[in-house]
């Protein structure tokens, strides 16, 4: 009765002690040095530059402590160095892979074209913002990734993180967020 007790308190809290292991992957003492993440900001915020520019839209998500795996495999494996010609080269109209998301771990792009969950329409701050947007705040709610949003209709760049989304930012603003 014990181990039945046990294997259904796992089963019906499985998805507080999914956050709870999220929070502890968070703490500073597991977190990598600025060197390590400095060319990943730079690759990250050149592409995100560009693509707003030129309004291209795009969904980057920078894998954190709890991987992405089960995201991943829908999507199209590339195993790539990171570069923001790279980036660029993806989220480039017309390319098969431009409306899907990126899944950055470490300094390599791990896939291409893939499909994050969706926040429900009601979680979302506007009832205006795209699909990128949703799928930002959903991946986000179920994982500590931080996910890039660059706007197709705005060119707005926008910082997906727990759930929240913070809009408008400038390739400045976001280097700085990122840096944090």
């Amino acid at each position: 009765f014990l181990g039945f007790a046990a294997i259904a308190l796992v089963i019906i809290f499985q998805p507080e002690l999914r956050r709870a292991m999220v929070r502890i992957g968070e703490a500073p003492l597991f977190r990598s040095g600025p060197a390590d993440v400095t060319p990943v900001i730079d690759a990250v915020v050149g592409a995100s530059t560009f693509l707003s520019r030129n309004q291209f839209g795009a969904l980057i998500a920078i894998e954190g402590r709890v991987g992405l795996r089960e995201v991943v495999e829908g999507g199209k494996i590339l195993n790539a160095d990171l570069s923001a010609e790279l980036l660029q080269s993806i989220f480039w109209p017309n390319n098969p892979l431009h409306d899907m998301g990126v899944v950055v771990r470490g300094q390599r792009i791990v896939a291409a074209g893939v499909q994050f969950p969706l926040a429900d329409p009601h979680e979302m701050p506007d009832r205006r913002l795209g699909t990128r947007h949703r799928a930002a705040i959903g991946i986000t709610r179920v994982s500590d990734t931080i996910v890039i949003v660059v706007s197709e209709e705005t060119g707005a760049i926008s910082l997906a993180e727990r759930g929240r989304l913070e809009r408008w930012l400038t390739p400045d603003a976001l280097r700085d967020e990122l840096l944090k």
